[in-house]
């Protein structure tokens, strides 16, 4: 039996894995292009994962709750877990992923993590969803990692697109050090502009990491062709990472809604105290959506 459920309408053809409830494909009919990274072990070999309960790493590998510890790999767990696939039509469908022995052993809350995929028009949107399945309040993080490809308009690579967010503003990066936040924060970090031309040398020192920003969505574009472009919207979303694998030179980027972030070097291990993680009360849920759009001007 397949592993890859598919949503389908005029325009979108979209594919995700029971594996991790992973996006494995955003096929634009229309174009005939794919806007997915495809993945490639020796480059990087996912696609889009999903992050929870954690985003980013922990220090050290492990975190403390109630003084007890409890280790977790970089981004958690879900994202190398089969998720059972509770409903679908051919525009929506929905992934769950209970608690069980094996995530209690790593991470002490019982939680139902869903991830819901639907399709309208060109634009896929993507809900997390975390029910409080616990008799008391629990801690998480949750994000995204698409990779989106840069090379959607015929002879373009990466270093011909540029990235255009919504708002100018002053920026915020947060910067890390060997995949932990260094304390260091660089402010303004776009110059008061809009748009961030995308070239290698901007990743030499890992993943751009923004934290208090008003833009709601970003465009990818080419340079020299703004007619197509890949929007991600991250409306209320309070982190956003950009990534691609500086020494690989590959053409994809990762654009990361994040509500959470790896941790800060030399911190305490406390998970209750983590920068950015969420509380959810009993019988509480966390819903946050992001979207994915591709819009074409000549249409």
């Amino acid at each position: 039996m397949s592993k890859l459920v598919t949503l389908e309408n005029a325009n979108l053809s979209v594919q995700i894995s029971k594996n991790g409830a992973e996006l494995h494909s955003v096929y634009h009919k229309q174009h005939q292009q794919e806007y997915l990274w495809q993945g490639d072990k020796e480059v990087w070999g996912r696609h889009a994962p999903v992050l929870f309960p954690i985003v980013g790493q922990v220090e050290d590998g492990f975190y403390e709750v109630d003084d007890v510890k409890y280790k977790l790999p970089q981004h958690g767990f879900a994202r190398d877990m089969e998720h059972k696939l509770i409903t679908q039509d051919e525009l929506r469908c929905i992934f769950e992923l209970k608690f069980d022995h094996s995530t209690m052993e790593k991470y002490p809350y019982k939680f139902v993590f869903r991830t819901i995929y639907e399709i309208k028009g060109s634009k896929l949107s993507i809900t997390y969803q975390v029910d409080n399945m616990d008799m008391e309040d629990i801690y998480f993080s949750v994000g995204a990692h698409p990779g989106f490809n840069t090379n959607f308009i015929p002879n373009t690579s990466f270093e011909d697109y540029v990235i255009e967010f919504s708002d100018k503003e002053p920026f915020e990066r947060l910067l890390l050090d060997n995949g932990l936040r260094s304390g260091a924060i660089e402010h303004d970090a776009l110059k008061g502009e809009h748009i961030l031309p995308l070239t290698f040398e901007t990743f030499k020192d890992d993943a751009l990491i923004f934290d208090h920003f008003k833009s709601e969505y970003l465009d990818i574009y080419a340079k020299h062709y703004e007619d197509r472009r890949l929007r991600i919207g991250f409306k209320d979303w309070p982190l956003l990472g950009i990534w691609t694998p500086y020494q690989k030179r590959a053409d994809f980027v990762c654009i990361e809604p994040w509500y959470g972030v790896a941790d800060l070097r030399d911190e305490n291990h406390d998970f209750k105290e983590k920068y950015a993680n969420q509380v959810l009360h009993k019988e509480e849920t966390f819903s946050a959506t992001f979207t994915v759009e591709i819009i074409d001007n000549e249409d």
